[in-house]
């Protein structure tokens, strides 16, 4: 399936291309969080982490894993993050609707900041709750 409104399908900016086989590509970022910036995309058009193949899937996370070692080795980096995300309710999360995995280098004076913005433990009987409620969606 191609999408030919997506800049991911059939990309075409050969000189950022730091990886290509029959399955994935992956580039360095238009609109990179860090030098290094990373995306590795798969050649078919899916929007959510969930519509990828199993095998797509497992292949993609070998490829990040190898990407990941080479960003490593190129920058230097503090730390590096793995990131990918589905935007189910279109609130622009996902600037492109195509699915893609982030390896982004980060350095200790970066200036990048991801917030979380984490709660308290709700306590282990809302825990238990959440985790019965997600258990039940897997049936």
């Amino acid at each position: 399936m191609k999408k030919s409104s997506c800049a991911f399908c059939g990309y075409k900016d050969r000189g950022v291309i730091v990886y290509d086989d029959n399955l994935c590509y992956a580039v360095i970022s238009k609109s990179p969080i860090n030098k290094h910036h990373v995306l590795v995309i798969p050649k078919r058009h899916h929007k959510d982490f969930v519509e990828l193949p199993e095998k797509l899937v497992a292949h993609i996370f070998l490829v990040t894993q190898k990407l990941s070692a080479g960003v490593r080795k190129a920058c230097k980096p503090d730390a590096v993050e793995h990131i990918s995300d589905d935007d189910m309710s279109n609130l622009g999360i996902n600037l492109m609707e195509h699915y893609k995995m982030h390896i982004i280098p980060r350095f200790k004076n970066d200036k990048v900041k991801l917030d979380w913005n984490r709660t308290r433990d709700p306590g282990l009987k809302a825990r238990s709750q959440f985790a019965r409620e997600v258990k039940e969606c897997l049936r």
